[in-house]
């Protein structure tokens, strides 16, 4: 075993203990869906906020949810089911690209997978006149978690409603199939987590800063709608107490904080897919990982299958905070590949 001199080791502690300092003054911000990727795999939150890449393909699962969920929002506003059902339709149409079709399945049969849903899901509520009326339709949230952390959470929420006598959060997902333990995964869920905390801490600032009182989400309300043949629908409710907020925070301060010194330890020099490892645990959790090829084998070619991620609200949520351009925003020119 070699023996590690004293005076280079303190210096390798002293440098390290330098560039932890050093990382914890810069900002970062995330949402939840970058912070999924971190710790679902860090190597494809890398391809996506490092490497600036994003699958040129898209599976129909998540495009009917995001349009389905678009045309609701919009039903809910006040406009009429029909205007409902043309905006979610526009939507996954622009989702489809040129070639009018997903993955999966073309743009019709996913037209009329949507076309479906809409009208059954608001005549199923309407009947039980549990039809949602939306405080707000759209609220953007960026606040910092704890104090004094540098660390903060992004995030945009599009439907509130008063229900049980409090504040909640509504959210649509779609489903293949009615499974109640679908529906166990929201007792934990960082998203719903996430958006309780961020609305809160937001609409408290904002009601104090007109004198008001604090404000506090109780938790979401969960729509799920099930693409079934005939369209099935089920409706829970989810809370966070204060102490599982209090949790949240805490945990993500500390995945925060690591992906901040992972970012800093990149800058430094270090080789991004030592820093940011793979999880090969998830390459087929959600179907195919649509960057498993490239992890494969990263080569100038394959790299040529994807697009180049745009700029988000995460992004210009740093550049309006520090005047800065975010360390993980897409840049003109960007890396090349190597080799491997």
């Amino acid at each position: 075993m070699i023996q590690v001199p004293d005076s280079i080791a303190r210096a390798v502690a002293s440098l390290w203990a330098a560039m932890l300092k050093e990382a914890m003054k810069t900002p970062i911000i995330m949402n939840q869906s970058s912070y999924k990727d971190f710790m679902n795999c860090q190597r494809l939150y890398g391809w996506k906020r490092l490497e600036n890449l994003s699958p040129i393909g898209r599976r129909s699962a998540l495009e009917i949810g995001t349009a389905t969920h678009a045309g609701l929002a919009h039903i809910h506003s006040g406009y009429t089911v029909q205007e409902g059902v043309e905006l979610a339709i526009k939507k996954l149409t622009e989702r489809a690209g040129p070639r009018l079709a997903f993955e999966d399945k073309d743009l019709p049969e996913a037209e009329e997978i949507v076309k479906t849903l809409l009208p059954a899901y608001v005549a199923h509520y309407e009947q039980t006149g549990e039809l949602w009326t939306p405080l707000n339709q759209e609220i953007q949230f960026m606040v910092e978690v704890g104090d004094d952390t540098n660390v903060y959470l992004r995030g945009k929420a599009d439907n509130l409603s008063t229900a049980k006598g409090g504040l909640y959060l509504v959210d649509y997902k779609t489903a293949a199939k009615n499974d109640p333990r679908d529906l166990l995964k929201y007792e934990l869920d960082v998203q719903l987590s996430a958006y309780i905390y961020g609305l809160t801490k937001h609409m408290t600032m904002e009601s104090i800063a007109r004198g008001g009182e604090p404000v506090f989400i109780r938790g979401a309300i969960i729509d799920v709608l099930v693409k079934t043949k005939v369209p099935q629908f089920v409706r829970d409710f989810f809370t966070r107490t204060l102490e599982e907020l209090q949790e949240f925070e805490r945990e993500w301060v500390e995945i925060n904080n690591r992906i901040r010194v992972q970012h800093a330890r990149v800058a430094a020099g270090e080789d991004w897919k030592v820093v940011f490892p793979r999880n090969t645990e998830h390459c087929f959790r959600y179907g195919t990982c649509p960057f498993r090829d490239i992890c494969l084998k990263d080569t100038e070619v394959r790299r040529a299958l994807y697009n180049k991620r745009e700029t988000d609200y995460v992004d210009e949520a740093y550049a309006a905070l520090t005047g800065e351009v975010s360390p993980s925003a897409p840049q003109e020119n960007p890396s090349t590949a190597q080799e491997k």
